[in-house]
């Protein structure tokens, strides 16, 4: 009898995360560029003028509605703030509807990620009672329709932990890769077929610079209905610590999630709700300007990776470069080891996947100030001297 295969140690992201200085942490998945001053004055003027107070579970009203609009606008989706069940509601960051939908849908179930997958999706399951499964992507980071048909069949009918929801991260973390329209409509297809819910994470949106645009699932034919789409302001507005986010799909979806956050949260922060209301849709070029800030970012710390011997993926977005280290090294673990001697650091490829397939990789954030990430290059020539 063979023995089983021990349990593979995965880095803990915010345990490097407290080990790197501020200068060279490209490590946690968090911007650290700072607050929009407009959206800081509002903030500012609406807690003294003590609007502190409890509001509804499902978010602010004004909010609401400017999600709605927002999600008109760049994603080309109707949704009515004024239905009842509701169908967008404001959540304590894209975490707190993951946790929502965990808790109404897929105790004793089953969801599949795609690997290398964002850790949260799994960690949220399990505490909740749930189960993932990984999908492994091939080295070019895609997959075949019929792999993922078969994959999907084999959970569905199992009788423990069956398959219940397929979870799509588009732009993904941790490689950033951008879901093109046949591989959505592959999803959307083995969706349908098996009578799957769609969970799709879409934090990353804004950040989309390539040929593929980003195109939200629930929008594709037959999906609404099957879809819970979740987002963020924490990356794209400089205010993970607000715990600000919205889920949207149709009424029946919905509702349970928000019965989720009635309970575990009461509420959204009523004053930062209404804050980010009054300049969520202000501003004409905003996620324009931010993609492209972002985008220099990303040629800046690519070129100079590849200068340094790494080898990047091009995910055709950019808040992360998914990266093979150097050819001479083939542990990443040890690899960042090696940069945290010399006051840089960044995420090991193994604390996103169950396979080996990933270990020579790494997650590089950079949504940082352009001195920071021209420090911490210079910090990763001299560790490779």
């Amino acid at each position: 009898m063979s023995e089983a295969k021990p349990t593979k140690v995965k880095p803990d992201i915010r345990a490097i995360t407290r080990l790197v200085p501020p200068s060279g942490n490209l490590v946690q998945g968090q911007s650290e560029l700072p607050i929009d001053p407009q959206l800081a004055k509002e903030a500012a003027e609406i807690i003294a003028a003590s609007q502190n107070h409890y509001g509804g579970s499902e978010g602010d009203a004004n909010l609401r509605k400017a999600v709605a609009e927002k999600i008109e606008k760049y994603n080309g989706i109707s949704v009515n703030v004024d239905a009842r069940p509701f169908e967008v509601m404001i959540t304590n960051g894209g975490t707190g509807a993951l946790i929502g939908i965990a808790q109404s849908f897929l105790r004793g179930k089953s969801a599949l990620v795609f690997e290398p997958y964002y850790p949260y999706h799994r960690k949220i399951l399990e505490e909740f009672g749930g189960k993932t499964e990984a999908f492994e992507l091939d080295e070019n980071l895609s997959f075949s329709k019929d792999a993922l048909l078969a994959k999907c069949k084999e959970l569905k009918d199992r009788t423990e932990f069956p398959l219940k929801a397929i979870i799509v991260c588009t732009p993904a973390n941790p490689s950033g890769k951008v879901m093109t329209q046949t591989e959505l409509e592959a999803i959307s297809d083995v969706a349908q077929e098996l009578d799957l819910m769609v969970v799709s994470d879409e934090v990353y949106e804004h950040y989309v610079y390539g040929e593929n645009p980003h195109i939200p699932i629930a929008s594709l034919p037959g999906m609404w209905d099957r879809t819970v789409t979740v987002n963020s302001f924490s990356k794209s507005w400089n205010i993970s610590g607000w715990r600000l986010g919205y889920a949207y799909g149709p009424g029946n979806l919905i509702q349970p999630i928000n019965n989720v956050a009635n309970i575990v949260n009461v509420c959204p922060a009523t004053p930062l709700q209404a804050a980010l209301a009054r300049v969520l849709m202000a501003k004409e070029n905003y996620y324009n300007d931010l993609r492209e800030k972002f985008e220099g970012k990303r040629r800046f710390v690519g070129e100079a990776l590849t200068d340094l011997g790494f080898k990047n993926y091009d995910s055709g977005s950019a808040f992360y470069i998914w990266t093979r280290i150097p050819e001479e090294f083939t542990d990443a673990i040890k690899f960042n080891e090696l940069l945290m001697q010399n006051g840089v650091g960044a995420t090991p490829g193994s604390a996103f996947a169950d396979s080996d397939t990933w270990d020579a990789h790494m997650r590089i954030c950079i949504a940082r100030e352009d001195e920071i990430l021209e420090g911490a290059m210079e910090k990763i020539r001299t560790a490779l001297k």
